[in-house]
């Protein structure tokens, strides 16, 4: 037997005074949950405030997917690790954890195009999201625009969203060589966030090869490498293209 609707109206109003968002629509399912369980008043004050909190945690990250930028359905569980052998699963699933997070360390995905390194930074930026920080994805040349255009306008680097995100997303470096005042912006960003927040790069290009892609700036090169690897998982991906794979399936 539920309880009448009468019953539910004095703590309904009592929850949406208390600045419950969610709990009040559902007050009466739960409820009649609680009855049809023969749960105590504790298990259905516990159900009112566990149904409240996941459903503020899933409104809280369906935002923060939007407001970061990353590409839908890039997780890990749909990485294909039986196609892509050159990535160490184990090192991953610890990266999944998000410690390296917590420890404002930074994540180097190295490899040939094709190879996964934008989804598996993706993947760990979603994992990042769910576990409660703030993420911003971007791919290298579009922030690197950005900062062009606020150097003009003399907004400071600071008001930027990505250079305060708790993990930075920066992908495809390397795509395109960098000229001497990108390659300085890009040192500005890594040496702003350095053991302040995480930075997640992927780039087709070797760390030997930076010099040459920091326009030809040996120097400056190694003044990034330096703040990026001081604290660093550097993961290189070698193996198949996902995207000749497909590729491959239209032909067939």
């Amino acid at each position: 037997m539920s309880a009448p609707a009468t019953d539910l109206d004095r703590p309904r109003k009592l929850l949406q005074e208390m600045g419950f968002e969610f709990a009040p629509d559902v007050l009466g399912e739960l409820a009649e949950r609680a009855v049809r369980e023969k749960l105590p008043q504790l298990g259905l004050l516990e159900l009112v405030l566990g149904t409240e909190r996941e459903r503020r945690e899933e409104r809280r990250i369906k935002t923060a997917l939007k407001l970061s930028g990353l590409p839908v359905g890039k997780t890990l569980e749909g990485f294909d690790y039986l196609f892509q052998r050159g990535v160490e699963k184990s090192r991953i699933e610890l990266l999944a954890t998000c410690e390296y997070a917590r420890r404002q360390e930074n994540v180097l995905l190295l490899g040939p195009p094709g190879v996964g390194k934008s989804h598996l930074a993706a993947g760990l930026g979603v994992k990042a999201v769910q576990n409660g920080f703030s993420v911003t994805f971007t791919s290298a040349d579009e922030l690197i625009e950005q900062l062009r255009r606020d150097e003009e306008t003399g907004r400071p680097l600071r008001r930027r969203r990505a250079l305060s995100s708790a993990v930075l997303i920066l992908d495809e470096l390397g795509f395109q060589a960098l000229d001497r005042r990108e390659a300085h912006l890009l040192f500005k960003v890594i040496a702003h966030r350095y053991e302040k927040g995480a930075t997640i790069i992927t780039s087709n290009k070797g760390v030997r090869d930076w010099p040459e892609m920091l326009a030809g700036d040996e120097a400056l090169a190694t003044a990034i490498l330096d703040r990026l690897l001081h604290h660093c998982h550097v993961l290189q991906i070698d193996g198949r293209s996902f995207r000749l794979r497909q590729m491959d399936k239209k032909v067939s």
